[in-house]
């Protein structure tokens, strides 16, 4: 759940930054770039690692040990992978928005309104993925896997991270 509130603050200083743009009158692009580089590099680090954190170590256990009448579960899990795609989808459209402007890209260097519609598609993918995450997913996890299960998805998350 920590990684989904880094997360939240990177899409809401993605809108922010668009919002800069779109108002832009020179000034306020490269602060804009920042922001936008700072979560570019968090959506191509930590969060690729928190993706395969659910796809790698904790949805497979969570289908093993999920019993028949947990159908619900099941289908949240699939859905939510087809929405991990989704976005790969969505930050490579973004990703090339970006590169197409260049590294420091003068007022109108940028196409504004269809950065924005992409930093929209994230957000309506991102925000009732997360929900999703944390009311029905998390909440099963800790009911359905053993301690001895957490602490191995914990250490699994730990190793892909390089800490002991």
């Amino acid at each position: 759940m920590h990684c989904h509130v880094k997360i939240e603050l990177q899409l809401e200083s993605l809108e922010r930054a668009v919002r800069m743009l779109a108002y832009d009158d020179g000034e306020a692009t490269p602060f804009a770039m920042a922001i936008i580089a700072a979560a570019r590099s968090h959506f191509s680090g930590p969060a690729v690692r928190h993706t395969a954190d659910e796809e790698a170590s904790l949805f497979p256990r969570l289908r093993r040990f999920a019993s028949d009448s947990e159908n619900g579960l099941l289908a949240a899990l699939k859905e939510l992978e087809g929405q991990h795609q989704d976005l790969d989808v969505v930050h490579a459209r973004f990703d090339e928005l970006i590169d197409i402007a260049g590294p420091e890209p003068g007022p109108g260097q940028i196409d504004v309104d269809e950065l924005e519609l992409t930093v929209g598609e994230m957000l309506g993918i991102y925000r009732p993925h997360i929900q999703m995450e944390n009311e029905i997913v998390y909440p099963e996890a800790a009911r359905i896997l053993s301690p001895g299960e957490l602490l191995a998805v914990g250490q699994e998350m730990r190793a892909r991270r390089g800490l002991a």
